[in-house]
C-alpha cells in the first residue's frame, strides 16, 4: 500500500504509480482481495462495507484510471450454494435491465479467480436512507416526500419491466452525492412477473419484516403492490421517526404486520397533514386491492406535498459563503424546497387537499355518530315491531310491565350484534383512515336512506288510513308497523350491498 495516498496495489508493485512513493506491506489483517486484479480490468483498492451476502470494495479500472467502481463479491461460504448464487446473479441482471437515474448502475458481472461471483456497479458517495434516518430521527414533509417520490420513479421503471423488488427498505435506498439523488439498490430477491420466475416458492418468506407487505409475510405470491406497501412503510418511518411495527424479534413483527394496523402517523407527529396520512395508510392497506394500483398513481398523489411543509430539510453540511451575501442552499434539494414553498399550489389542488383533510378529520366522529344513531334507530324499530306483533297476536295493547319487558328483551337481543359491530369498527376500521372514511360514507347512506324510507312509508300509511280508509283519527293498525319496518330494512340492506359493490368497482 502507498503510505502517502493510501492506494493498494498487487504484491509485485514496488512504487506507487501516482506519486512514485515506495510501497509498504499492507497490515496482516488486510482483506486479501485488496490489491488484486479482477478479470485483469478492476484493481481492488479498499473495503467499503460488508453485508450478509458479500463484501463491497472500491475498485478502479486498470486502463481508465479515473474510473471508480463498487465491486460486490459474494462470501466464500455462500458461493457454494446454488440458490444464493442465482439470487446474486439476479441482482445484476435485474439492475442491468434498468437504465434509470434512480437505480444503481450495474456494468459487469463475472467470477473471481477463487470461483466467487462478483458484480461491478456504480460507485456511490453518500449514505443509505437507513443511516440517515438513524442520525436525524425523522424528516420534514418536503424532504421525506421528495425522497420517496424518487423511489417511486425507480420502482415504477422496474415494474414497467415486470420486476418486483420485494426488499424495499431504507437500507436499500441510497442518498448519493451532494444533491441527495436517490438510488435504489439490491434487486437480489426480485421477481420477474412475465415468466413467474422467482427464487422462492409459495409459503416461503423472504424480505425484511419491518417493511414487508402482509401477503409477502404469509408467503403468498406477490406483485408490484408489495413494493407499494414497502414504500408506504418507508414514508411512515421518515415522517414519524418510528417503524410501522416494533417487536423483539422477526416473528413478532411479522405477526403484527398480519394482524395489526400501525399507529396513525398524525398521532406520532401532529404536523403531518391529514391528507398525507390518508395516502400513507392507503399505501399500507392490508388488502392489496385497497392500495394504489401503480407507483405512478402513488407518486402523483404525493406530488402536491412537496410544497406543504414550511420547515426546510435538515442541513447536514454548511457551504462557505461570501461576505455580505445571502446564505447559499446546502443542497439542490433545499433549493428546490425553497422554490416549491415560494410557489403555492394551484387553487384547485389546494382546495382538494383541504377537502380531503376535512373528510379525514370528520371520518371518525362520523363513525361514532352514525353508529350511535343507527343502533338507536334499529332499537326503536325493533321495539315497535315487537309491540306490533304482540298486539296482532293478542288483539290488545301491552301493559306497562310488558312494555318494560319488551324493551329489556330487545336490548338483550341487540346487545351481542352491537358489541360485535363496535369491536369490528375498533379493530379493523378505526385505525385505518381510508377504511374509516369509506365506512362512514356507507353508514351514512344506510342510516339516512332507511330513515327516509321509513318516513315515506309512514306518510303513505297515514295517507291510506286517513284518506282512503277514512280513519278520522288517523291511527294505523299494527300490521302497518311491520310493513313500514320491512320497507326500511329492505332499503337499508340494498343500500349497504350497493355501497359494497361500488367500493369493489372503485378498487
Amino acid at each position: 500500500m502507498c503510505p502517502v495516498c493510501g492506494a493498494r496495489y498487487p504484491a509485485d508493485f514496488r512504487v506507487c504509480p501516482r506519486d512514485a512513493t515506495p510501497l509498504e506491506d499492507a497490515p496482516d489483517d488486510e482483506d486479501p482481495i485488496v490489491g488484486q486484479l479482477l478479470d485483469g480490468s478492476y484493481e481492488v483498492l479498499r473495503v467499503i462495507g460488508q453485508g450478509g451476502m458479500g463484501t463491497v470494495y472500491e475498485a478502479r479500472h486498470t486502463r481508465l484510471h479515473t474510473k471508480r467502481f463498487a465491486v460486490k463479491l459474494l462470501h466464500h461460504e455462500l458461493a457454494r450454494q446454488p440458490e444464493v448464487v442465482t439470487r446474486f446473479q439476479r441482482e445484476a441482471e435485474a439492475a442491468s435491465v434498468l437504465t434509470h437515474p434512480n437505480v444503481v448502475g450495474v456494468y459487469d458481472v463475472n467470477t473471481s479467480a477463487d470461483g466467487r461471483p462478483y458484480i461491478v456497479a456504480e460507485l456511490l458517495q453518500g449514505e443509505d436512507l437507513g443511516s440517515y434516518l438513524e442520525r436525524l430521527g425523522k424528516l420534514p414533509t418536503v424532504e421525506a416526500v421528495h425522497i420517496v417520490r424518487q423511489v417511486c420513479h425507480a420502482l415504477g421503471a422496474a415494474h414497467a419491466h415486470g420486476i418486483v423488488h420485494r426488499d424495499v427498505k431504507p437500507e436499500n435506498v441510497f442518498l448519493a452525492g451532494p444533491n441527495a439523488t436517490v438510488k435504489v439498490l439490491d434487486f437480489g430477491i426480485s421477481k420477474v412477473l412475465e415468466t413467474g420466475e422467482g427464487l422462492t416458492k409459495t409459503g416461503t418468506v423472504m424480505g425484511t419484516p419491518d417493511y414487508m407487505a402482509p401477503e409477502q409475510a404469509r408467503g403468498d405470491r406477490v406483485d408490484s403492490r408489495a413494493d407499494i406497501y414497502a414504500v408506504g412503510a418507508i414514508l411512515y418511518r421518515a415522517l414519524t421517526g418510528r417503524k410501522p411495527f416494533e417487536g423483539t424479534d422477526a416473528m413478532a413483527i411479522l405477526t403484527a404486520v398480519l394482524t395489526q394496523e400501525p399507529e396513525r402517523p398524525s398521532t406520532l407527529e401532529p404536523r403531518i397533514p391529514l391528507s398525507l396520512e390518508l395516502i400513507v395508510q392507503r399505501t399500507m392497506a392490508k388488502v392489496p386491492s385497497e392500495r394504489f394500483a401503480t407507483m405512478e398513481t402513488l407518486e402523483q398523489a404525493l406530488s402536491p406535498f412537496d410544497a406543504l411543509d414550511a420547515q426546510l430539510p435538515a442541513v447536514t453540511t454548511k457551504l462557505p459563503v461570501e461576505p455580505n451575501s445571502a446564505p447559499a442552499p446546502s443542497t439542490l434539494l433545499e433549493a428546490a424546497a425553497r422554490t416549491l414553498l415560494a410557489t403555492p399550489p394551484s387553487t384547485s389542488v389546494h382546495e382538494a387537499m383541504e377537502e380531503t383533510a376535512r373528510s379525514v378529520r370528520l371520518a371518525r366522529p362520523g363513525l361514532v355518530f352514525f353508529t350511535a344513531f343507527g343502533l338507536f334507530w334499529g332499537f326503536v324499530n325493533v321495539v315497535v315491531v315487537a309491540a306490533a306483533l304482540v298486539r296482532l297476536v293478542r288483539g290488545t295493547d301491552l301493559s306497562t310491565a310488558e312494555v318494560t319487558l319488551s324493551i329489556i328483551g330487545v336490548l338483550a337481543t341487540l346487545a351481542s350484534p352491537a358489541l360485535i359491530w363496535i369491536r369490528h369498527l375498533r379493530r379493523d376500521v378505526w385505525p385505518s383512515t381510508p377504511r374509516s372514511m369509506e365506512m362512514v360514507v356507507r353508514l351514512r347512506r344506510v342510516v339516512l336512506y332507511s330513515a327516509a324510507a321509513y318516513g315515506l312509508g309512514a306518510v303513505l300509511v297515514q295517507l291510506f288510513e286517513g284518506v282512503v280508509g277514512r280513519n278520522g283519527l288517523g291511527v294505523a293498525r299494527p300490521g302497518w308497523s311491520l310493513f313500514v319496518f320491512l320497507i326500511a330494512i329492505t332499503v337499508g340492506g340494498l343500500t349497504w350491498l350497493g355501497s359494497t359493490a361500488r367500493s369493489r368497482e372503485g378498487k
